[in-house]
C-alpha cells in the first residue's frame, strides 16, 4: 500500500512537472506571408542556417514561420542573439503557439516537440519528456532539409483531406496551381483561381500522367511535385529573397549566381560570381519624379552592358526595355509612385531563353517596394567621364565618315568591315542599313527613320588627271567636332588596275577618313574615299582610292535616289569649307 502511494505521488509530481514544462515552451516567430508559397519559400531559406524551422497557418490566409520550440529563457536568449548579429528580422518574438493550426512546413508528421507544446496532454509524460529531449538537439539532431528547387515527399492524403487542404489555399496560390498546369501543357484557359471544370480535367490528366489515380483534386504532395516540376528550371540558382535597406526594395535574386556589388545611384549594381559569365543584375532606386524617370530611361541603354538590338516604351510613370544580343538578353523596367522610382534590370546568358523569361517573372511577382531610395553618398566615387550609373558607356567599334547626298537623310560610305557590326549609326542618333554597294568598295546607307539633314552634296564631273580636290572627313573618329577638310591632288583617273570607276589620289590617310567627301572646287562631290586592297604587296602610305562619280550616279540610281548635279561656281576657302563641313557626317559600326 504504501509502495502504491509513494507510486501515485511520484506520477502526480511528474505529471505536473511535464505540464509545466510543456506550458513553458515557446517559438521564436521570425515572419508572416500572406501566401502558402512565400511562406514555404521563405521556411525553406531559414532551414538552411536553421534546422527547426517550421511554418503553421495562422488563420485569415496568413502564415506564420518560427524557430523551436524551446524553453522560454532559452528561446528569449536565443531570439537575442540571432537578433544581435542580423540573423533574423528585428521585429520576431516569443509566441506560446496558441494560434498555430496546421503545420505546412516542412510537410509530413509533426516533431514530437511540436505536439507537446500545443496539445499540453500531460497523461503522456514520459512521451513529453522523450519530445523535450529532442527539442534540446535539435539543431545538432535535425535531418537536412531539402533546397527549394528540390521536390519534398510527403505522406499522400485522401480525396477528402485533398479537399480539404485545397480548401486552405489562397486564390494566389491557386492561381500559382493554374499557372504550373499552364507551363506544363495541362491547362488552356483563364489564370483565375476558379477550380472549375477545365482545371479539374487539367489536375486529372496531370495526375494520369504523374502515376497518380486521376480524382481532378491535387494533394499536397502531388501539388509540392508540379511547384517543384516547375521550378526545376530554377535550380543551381539559389533563388532568394533580397531586402535591400537602402534601395527600399525586396525582389527575389539568384545568389547562386550574382552578389552584391557596389552601389552608383540610381543602380544597386549585382555581378556574376563567375567571371566568364555575362549575368548581371541592378535595381533602380531614386527620388525623382516623371522627368527624372524619363532620364533614367534616356541612359540606360546607352551603357555597354545593355544589348543593342531592344524594344522600348514609355508611358507618363513607367518603363520597360527588353533585347537580346549575340550573348545577353535584357530586361528592364521602373515606374514613378509617391516621389520614388523603383525598378529593376536583368542581364543574362542568351543561351536559355526559357529560364530567362521564367526568372524575369519570377522577379517581377517577387518585386515589392518600400519607403527609402539610393542617394549619391552610397555612391562609389567614379571619375570618369565614360561611365554612367557605374557602367561604362556603349562605345562603337570603329567610326567612318560619310556624306549626305539626299534631303532624307541617305549617305554614302565606305563600306570595308561593316558586315561585321551589329548596328550602324549615323550621327550616333538615326539607326541605319546599307541598301546599295559598289564594286568600288563605296555603298549607301538608309537612315531606319527619315530625317532631314542641313544639306547634302550634289554630282560633279569626272575628275581629270592633275585636279585639285577636297577630301571633308573625320580622321579621327569625330572626336574634334567638325569635319576636318584636307587637300589631295588627282594622280590617276583609275587604279593601279586600270579600273576606271576608281581614281588615285595623292595624300596621307587616318581610319576615319575612309567614307569621306572628294570635293571639287566648286564643292561638288566627286568621289567617295574607299579602302585600299593591300592584299599580298605594300602600297606607300600616301598611295588612295575613290569611288568615282559614274559608280555613285548607278547606286544612286539603284536605290530610286534622283540625282543632282551642282554649281560650276568656284568657291572661296571659306565657303568651301563651310559646304564640305555641313554634307559630312561620321557613322558609327557597333558590336554587340
Amino acid at each position: 500500500m504504501r509502495y502504491c502511494l509513494g507510486l501515485c505521488v511520484a506520477m502526480w509530481m511528474a505529471l505536473v512537472a511535464g505540464a509545466s514544462a510543456a506550458q513553458d515552451m515557446r517559438w521564436i516567430q521570425i515572419e508572416a506571408q500572406p501566401s502558402l508559397l512565400e511562406a514555404e519559400t521563405r521556411a525553406r531559406i531559414y532551414a538552411q542556417e536553421f534546422p527547426d524551422t517550421q511554418a503553421h497557418s495562422i488563420g485569415s490566409g496568413w502564415y506564420a514561420i518560427t524557430l523551436g520550440p524551446l524553453p522560454e529563457d532559452e528561446a528569449d536568449l536565443r531570439m537575442s542573439q540571432l537578433r544581435a548579429r542580423a540573423a533574423i528580422p528585428r521585429d520576431s518574438f516569443l509566441a506560446t503557439g496558441a494560434n498555430y493550426r496546421q503545420r505546412i512546413y516542412p510537410i509530413g508528421p509533426a516533431p514530437a516537440a511540436v505536439t507537446a507544446a500545443q496539445t499540453f496532454e500531460a497523461e503522456v509524460i514520459q512521451e513529453e519528456a522523450t519530445q523535450v529531449s529532442v527539442v534540446e538537439t535539435a539543431e545538432s539532431a535535425a535531418p537536412e532539409q531539402a533546397s527549394p528547387e528540390q521536390s519534398i515527399t510527403v505522406p499522400d492524403e485522401t480525396l477528402s483531406e485533398a479537399r480539404e487542404s485545397e480548401g486552405l489555399l489562397s486564390p494566389d496560390e491557386k492561381m500559382d496551381l493554374q499557372r504550373y498546369l499552364q507551363w506544363a501543357g495541362y491547362y488552356n484557359s483563364t489564370i483565375d483561381a476558379s477550380f472549375g471544370r477545365g482545371t479539374r480535367r487539367s489536375m486529372a490528366a496531370w495526375q494520369t500522367d504523374n502515376g497518380h489515380e486521376d480524382t481532378g483534386v491535387l494533394t499536397t504532395a502531388q501539388r509540392e511535385k508540379l511547384r517543384a516540376q516547375y521550378f526545376a528550371i530554377f535550380a543551381g540558382l539559389g533563388l532568394e529573397t533580397h531586402r535591400d535597406l537602402e534601395a527600399g526594395i525586396s525582389i527575389d535574386l539568384p545568389k547562386e549566381v550574382v552578389a552584391f556589388d557596389a552601389y552608383a545611384a540610381p543602380l544597386a549594381h549585382f555581378k556574376s560570381q563567375d567571371a566568364s559569365s555575362p549575368a548581371q543584375i541592378f535595381l533602380i532606386s531614386a527620388a525623382g519624379n516623371r522627368g527624372d524617370l524619363a532620364a533614367i530611361y534616356g541612359v540606360l541603354p546607352t551603357l555597354s552592358i545593355v544589348p543593342m538590338n531592344i524594344e522600348k516604351s514609355l508611358n507618363k510613370d513607367r518603363f520597360v526595355i527588353t533585347g537580346a544580343g549575340t550573348s545577353t538578353r535584357a530586361f528592364i523596367t521602373a515606374s514613378h509612385k509617391g516621389g520614388e522610382i523603383k525598378g529593376f534590370g536583368l542581364i543574362w546568358p542568351n543561351q536559355n531563353e526559357e529560364q530567362f523569361d521564367r526568372l524575369v517573372a519570377h522577379m517581377r511577382k517577387s518585386f515589392e517596394t518600400f519607403p527609402g531610395t539610393l542617394g549619391p553618398s552610397l555612391s562609389v566615387a567614379i571619375n570618369d567621364p565614360e561611365t554612367e550609373f557605374g557602367v561604362a558607356i556603349r562605345k562603337p567599334a570603329f567610326v567612318k565618315s560619310a556624306v549626305f547626298v539626299s534631303d532624307q537623310g541617305h549617305a554614302m560610305t565606305d563600306t570595308s568591315n561593316l558586315e561585321n557590326c551589329s548596328a550602324l549609326t549615323i550621327g550616333g542618333t538615326y539607326d541605319a542599313e546599307i541598301i546599295a554597294r559598289s564594286e568600288t568598295g563605296a555603298g549607301l546607307l538608309s537612315p531606319k527613320s527619315e530625317f532631314n539633314p542641313i544639306s547634302y552634296a550634289k554630282l560633279g564631273n569626272a575628275v581629270r588627271k592633275g585636279d585639285k580636290t577636297f577630301l571633308s572627313s573625320y580622321p579621327y573618329g569625330g572626336r574634334l567636332g567638325l569635319a576636318s577638310v584636307t587637300q589631295a591632288t588627282v594622280m590617276e583617273t583609275t587604279d593601279l588596275s586600270g579600273n576606271a570607276e576608281k581614281f588615285r589620289l595623292d595624300f596621307l590617310a587616318e581610319p576615319g577618313d575612309l567614307g569621306g567627301a572628294v570635293l571639287d572646287q566648286s564643292g561638288n562631290l566627286t568621289g567617295i574615299l574607299v579602302s585600299r586592297d593591300d592584299t599580298g604587296r605594300v602600297l606607300p602610305n600616301n598611295v588612295n582610292f575613290a569611288a568615282a562619280t559614274d559608280a555613285l550616279a548607278s547606286m544612286m540610281q539603284s536605290a530610286g535616289l534622283r540625282l543632282r548635279t551642282g554649281k560650276t561656281d568656284r568657291l572661296d576657302d571659306v565657303a568651301l569649307i563651310a559646304s564640305a563641313q555641313n554634307i559630312l557626317t561620321p557613322i558609327e559600326c557597333w558590336i554587340d
